[in-house]
């Protein structure tokens, strides 16, 4: 139960303070980052953190507006700001936002933005494997399911193992058909190649090849015409939409969220936060972290 489901009986007819209200948001995204489903969120640790720094001598009234205007972003930001998994998202957020003018221009973020650009606020490190090995479990799961033969499906799938295996990479929504390519070697094995980098045919490889088994299925003129997918099956992108275009960038945040609810995975489930998980197993065997 959060803070504010335990509270509401207490505060009756009351006058509820700003003060109180913050205690409650705040709070309430403190139990969100400890609870077992859900990870690590940045807002509170880069508010505190940002209204404690003494990098800039700034006049404790200045101190207390830009603190304030930085609040009342981020409750602007509702519940979006608890899917930020790092600063550059956080910035990216805010700048969107801005830009479609839900941030009023008058509220002075400039300093608490030069804050978490400059990175200043310390690194939260935290252990993305438990996203990893759900997400490979998940994966290898659905692939294996021979029920689910669904081009919906097998596009999600091959889409959240692209964003795995090459997660240095642009969304695979604009990934050209020739970013994934397959030899046959013969006796039933297959070269899979993404990005000109060899892919093992088990685990996040499969659902790569099955993926091209289809859109290779597809293309043939008899296929695509029987299931009205000219366009779609000779679009120069690997996982196009049924005008041949790019998906658009929901696709991506439904394929995951269908996942999480097939394996109840953890929630607020990204693909910057699955990015992040991969980006992890890159450092860690670079030695960079």
């Amino acid at each position: 139960m959060s803070v504010v489901g335990r509270t509401q009986g207490n505060w009756g007819t009351g006058r509820i303070t700003p003060a109180v209200v913050w205690f409650v948001f705040f709070a309430n995204l403190v139990l969100i980052a400890g609870s077992p489903a859900h990870y690590v969120n940045i807002v509170v640790n880069l508010v505190r953190d940002f209204a404690a720094f003494k990098g800039k001598e700034y006049a404790s009234s200045s101190r207390r507006v830009y603190v304030a205007a930085a609040k009342k972003a981020l409750k602007i930001l509702g519940d979006t700001a608890r899917q930020c998994t790092s600063g550059d998202d956080l910035l990216a957020l805010l700048a969107e936002r801005r830009a479609m003018g839900e941030i009023p221009p008058t509220l002075r973020l400039t300093p608490f933005l030069e804050f978490v650009q400059s990175g200043t606020a310390g690194a939260i490190k935290v252990d993305l494997g438990p996203i990893r090995a759900w997400i490979i479990a998940s994966v290898h799961k659905d692939t294996k399911t021979p029920t689910q033969t669904s081009y919906l499906i097998r596009r999600d799938l091959a889409m959240v193992s692209g964003l795995c295996l090459a997660p240095e990479k642009k969304s695979p929504r604009h990934w050209p058909r020739s970013a994934l390519a397959v030899t046959k070697l013969g006796s039933g094995r297959f070269r899979i190649s993404l990005w000109d980098q060899e892919v093992a045919q088990e685990g996040l490889g499969l659902p790569l090849l099955y993926w091209h088994f289809w859109r290779e299925r597809l293309a043939r003129p008899e296929q695509s015409r029987l299931q009205r997918k000219e366009k779609w099956a000779f679009s120069d992108l690997l996982f196009p939409n049924s005008q041949g275009r790019a998906l658009q960038r929901q696709v991506l945040h439904d394929a995951l969220s269908r996942m999480q609810a097939r394996h109840r995975g953890p929630a607020h489930l990204t693909p910057s936060l699955i990015r992040k998980a991969f980006y992890q197993v890159q450092g860690e065997e670079e030695n960079v972290i």
